[in-house]
């Protein structure tokens, strides 16, 4: 049986190395902020991202980054590969609720060349074995546009599941499209 983990239990998990087959996750580092940005930056990969990141600026990137480093809520990892060891891209778990055990997960891969390669499954599965077995959650979440086909076929290898449409919720290439709010549960998978 699991014990709910405390607050420094959290910052004492974010310190660790998480190993899939493909990919390890480390704790995002200063270190990785120029290259997080200028993905960020890349409309070819921000399509699929948070609506508010539009208009990024680097300054707004590291007070995300101050912001993320000393939060009681949020894990975010760098994605690198075993055998390059090359940083590739980001996920983490957003929104953590120890009280009722559930969190957000969101994830993206930077590096195009990494793409459509299993590093984004082989992450996501690494990620929420860490947040059953070291989190104890047993709820994750995600929102996804319409237009992610592939990341919606993702999400389904690995557990999750569709459980709300919301309609117009993104306005992308002056088109509004539908989001799809899936979960993953651990009762389920």
């Amino acid at each position: 049986m699991h014990d709910l983990i405390n607050l420094q239990n959290l910052e004492n998990l974010k310190r660790i190395k998480i190993f899939g087959s493909k990919i390890y996750l480390k704790k995002i580092s200063f270190s990785n902020l120029k290259t997080c940005f200028r993905w960020l930056k890349d409309p070819q990969i921000n399509k699929y991202l948070s609506k508010n990141i539009k208009d990024l600026t680097y300054k707004r990137e590291l007070e995300w980054f101050n912001s993320i480093k000393n939060s009681n809520t949020d894990i975010v990892f760098s994605i690198n590969t075993i055998k390059e060891n090359r940083y590739i891209g980001n996920c983490g778990l957003h929104k953590i609720d120890l009280k009722n055990l559930s969190c957000e997960l969101g994830i993206f891969i930077g590096e195009k060349e990494f793409q459509n390669k299993g590093f984004g499954t082989d992450a996501i599965k690494t990620l929420i074995k860490f947040a059953v077995h070291s989190l104890n959650i047993k709820k994750l979440y995600l929102i996804v546009y319409e237009y992610n086909t592939r990341a919606l076929k993702v999400y389904e290898k690995c557990g999750f599941y569709t459980i709300s449409i919301l309609k117009n919720y993104h306005f992308y290439n002056d088109k509004y499209w539908n989001a799809y709010l899936m979960q993953y549960l651990v009762e389920n998978n």
